[in-house]
C-alpha cells in the first residue's frame, strides 16, 4: 500500500514526482462522515487510506500535487524547444540540400526520388522507432535518452560529410540521425504535458515551434553554407551546432516522472476506439504533411523559374509560418475552441489549401503566400497532437503512448515524399498536389469522428 510520498531522482536531482488523479468517490464519502468518536474516526481514516493507495496502485501514479502550470516548468518548455529547433529544423531543411545537390556534381547519380529518401528516411525512422522510444524513456529517464540520441546525431552527421555515395547519406543522415532523433524527440516532446495542465496547448506549442523556427533558421543557413564552403563542411557546422545546443538541454532537462524499470506496454489500448482512431489519423495526416516542406524548392525552380535563393527563402517562410501557428493555434484551443476541435480545424485547413490554393500558384509572391498559410494550419498537427493524446489518456505513459500513436506516422514519412517523387516524375505536379491533400483531408474523417466520441454536441469546446 503506498501511503507516503517520497522524491525520485534521475540523473543528477532531475526527476520530481508526477501529478496524480483524484482520491475517488468512496473515500471522499468516507471523510465527510468522519465524526469526532476515537474508534469511528479511527476505522474511516483506514477506510480513507486503504482508497488512497488502491487508486495510486491503478494509476501508477504517488504525487497529489498538481502541475505548476509554471516554475521551472518554462525552463523545460525551452529545452524542449531547443530539441525541436535542432532535430526538426534540420530535417526540415533537407529541401535546401537536395537543391543544391541536384544542381551540382557531389552525387553524380542522384535523382530526385532517391535524394527524397534521404529526408523521408530520417524523418519515417524517428517515428517508427517511437513506440522504443516511449519506452526506453519511461525505463531509463527522460536525460539518459536525451544524452544518446544527441551523441547519435553529432556522430551521424559527421559521417555524413564524408560521404561519397547516395546511399551513404542514406545510412548517415537518413537512418542514423532518425535513429538519434527519436530517442531524443519522444522525451522532449512529452515533458511540458508533465509540467502543465490549464496551459498545456501554449507550452507545448511553444516547445513544438522550436521546429518551425529551426526549419527558418537552418534553411537560410544552409544556402548560404552550401554556396561558401559546400556541402560536406556545411554537414561538419550543423553537427557542431547539434553538439553545442544538444549539451545545453542534456544540461537543463529535468522530468516530473521517475523511471519506471518494469513498465510494459498496453496494447490493450487499441481497444479504445479513440486511440485506434488516432493511430488511423495519424498515418493518413502524414503522407501529405512533409511534402510542402520536402517539395515546394524544387516546385518554385522548376514550374515557376525561381533561383536556390528564392527556394530556401520559400522553405524559410514554410517553415517560419509553421513554428507561428503551433503557438496561435496552442493559445486559441487553450482559450476558445478546445485541444481536439482545434487539431481538426487545422487538418482541414491545411488539406483545403493543398487542394485550391498550391495548384494555381504561378509566382514568387503567391508560393510564398501558400506556404506561410498552409503550414501555418499545418503546424497544428505537430503542436496538437500531442496535447490532444495527453488530454485524452492522461500524461504518466504519454512518451510510450505517443510512440505508439506516431508509429503509425513512420509508414508516411518514409513513403509520402517518396511517392510524391514518383508522381511527379511519371505525372506531374498538380497529381502529387492532390495526392497530398486528399489523404491530409481523409486524416479529417478520423478526427470528426472521435470529436463526436468524446462529445457529440456540436458547439461544445472538446
Amino acid at each position: 500500500m503506498v501511503t507516503q510520498h517520497t522524491t525520485a531522482q534521475e540523473g543528477s536531482g532531475e526527476t520530481l514526482l508526477p501529478d496524480t488523479g483524484k482520491i475517488d468517490t468512496e473515500s471522499s464519502e468516507i471523510q465527510a462522515n468522519v465524526v469526532d468518536g476515537s474508534e469511528q474516526s479511527h476505522d474511516a481514516m483506514k477506510h480513507i487510506e486503504e482508497a488512497t493507495a488502491l487508486e495510486v496502485d491503478e494509476q501508477g501514479e504517488s504525487d497529489l500535487e498538481p502541475p505548476p502550470d509554471g516554475g521551472y516548468g518554462w525552463v523545460v518548455v525551452f529545452a524542449s524547444f531547443v530539441t525541436h529547433f535542432v532535430i526538426l529544423g534540420i530535417q526540415y531543411s533537407w529541401g535546401v540540400y537536395q537543391s543544391h545537390l541536384l544542381t551540382t556534381s557531389t552525387f553524380p547519380t542522384a535523382s530526385q526520388t532517391l535524394l527524397s529518401l534521404v529526408g523521408t528516411l530520417s524523418a519515417g525512422t524517428l517515428f517508427l522507432l517511437g513506440l522504443l522510444s516511449g519506452r526506453l524513456a519511461e525505463r531509463f529517464g527522460f536525460r539518459t535518452m536525451l544524452s544518446i540520441g544527441s551523441t547519435l546525431l553529432v556522430i551521424s552527421l559527421v559521417l555524413a560529410s564524408f560521404a561519397t555515395e547516395v546511399w551513404h547519406l542514406l545510412l548517415t543522415q537518413g537512418f542514423l540521425f532518425g535513429v538519434g532523433s527519436s530517442f531524443a524527440y519522444f522525451p522532449a516532446v512529452s515533458l511540458p504535458s508533465q509540467w502543465f495542465l490549464k496551459r498545456r496547448s501554449v507550452a507545448t506549442g511553444i516547445a513544438v515551434s522550436g521546429s518551425g523556427i529551426g526549419g527558418f533558421v537552418f534553411s537560410n543557413v544552409v544556402a548560404r553554407l552550401v554556396l561558401a564552403v559546400g556541402f560536406r563542411w556545411t554537414v561538419r557546422i550543423t553537427a557542431l551546432i547539434v553538439l553545442v545546443c544538444m549539451g545545453v538541454v542534456v544540461a537543463i532537462v529535468r522530468a516530473r516522472i521517475p523511471p519506471k524499470p518494469h513498465a510494459a506496454t498496453n496494447w490493450g489500448m487499441f481497444k479504445d476506439a479513440r486511440f485506434a482512431m488516432l493511430f488511423f489519423m495519424g498515418f493518413l495526416a502524414t503522407f501529405g504533411y512533409l511534402i510542402p516542406f520536402v517539395y515546394l524548392p524544387s516546385f518554385g525552380a522548376q514550374v515557376i523559374g525561381l533561383t536556390l535563393e528564392q527556394g530556401s527563402l520559400i522553405l524559410s517562410i514554410t517553415n517560419f509560418g509553421s513554428a507561428a501557428g503551433r503557438i496561435f493555434l496552442g493559445m486559441g484551443a487553450d482559450q476558445y475552441v478546445g485541444k481536439i476541435n482545434m487539431l481538426t480545424l487545422c487538418m482541414f485547413l491545411s488539406a483545403a489549401c493543398m487542394l485550391l490554393w498550391w495548384p494555381f500558384t504561378n509566382s514568387f509572391g503567391s508560393l510564398l503566400a501558400f506556404g506561410f498559410v498552409n503550414t501555418f494550419f499545418s503546424g497544428g498537427f505537430i503542436s496538437m497532437f500531442p496535447v490532444v493524446i495527453a488530454e485524452l489518456f492522461g500524461v504518466e505513459r504519454l512518451p510510450s503512448l505517443m510512440g505508439m500513436l506516431f508509429t503509425s506516422s513512420a509508414i508516411g514519412n518514409f513513403a509520402g515524399a517518396p511517392l510524391a517523387g514518383v508522381i511527379i516524375e511519371t505525372k506531374g505536379w498538380i497529381p502529387a498536389i492532390l495526392y497530398a491533400g486528399f489523404l491530409t483531408l481523409g486524416s479529417v474523417v478520423f478526427l470528426v469522428a472521435i470529436r463526436f466520441t468524446v462529445n457529440r454536441k456540436i458547439f461544445a469546446r472538446v
